[in-house]
């Protein structure tokens, strides 16, 4: 039964993960991406707060490795685990308010497209990667509002 429910975590993630490629190549020429799977990565590091996510995590990151990356095995996979464990530090050791919301959320933007940082023809900080964050939080927002009622 654990291994069914972890097989389950597993899918759900990579679900979120190619949903949120097809939608990225939906907006690809508005410079707007829509990042679902941070999203939902915060969303389990904030609510759960447990280490049983780390593997699916871990496995999401080496699916997205194999058949969707240019980068070297175990990049995405790294940087998973490290929004998981930096949201889950962060939301123990800083306290609750809005304010810690969007620098927890902002920081964890700027890990999860930090490979996109050191692109050399990539202008990162656009307004569409304003419009991005925004976006992207004002879901983490409603998804928290709906999951507290």
């Amino acid at each position: 039964m654990k291994y069914l429910i972890l097989l389950l975590y597993l899918l759900l993630f990579i679900f979120f993960q190619v949903f949120q490629m097809i939608l990225n190549v939906v907006f690809l020429p508005f410079e707007f991406h829509l990042e679902i799977f941070l999203v939902v990565l915060v969303f389990f590091a904030t609510f759960f707060n447990s280490e049983k996510f780390i593997f699916p995590i871990f496995l999401t990151g080496l699916f997205y490795d194999l058949f969707f990356s240019t980068f070297y095995i175990g990049v995405y996979s790294s940087l998973y685990i490290l929004i998981l464990l930096f949201v889950t530090y962060a939301n123990d050791k800083i306290s609750k308010s809005y304010f810690q919301k969007i620098i927890v959320f902002f920081l964890s933007f700027l890990m999860y497209n930090l490979l996109n940082l050191f692109k050399l023809n990539s202008s990162f900080f656009t307004y569409g990667t304003l419009a991005t964050f925004f976006t992207s939080f004002l879901i983490f927002i409603s998804l928290e509002k709906f999951a507290k009622t």
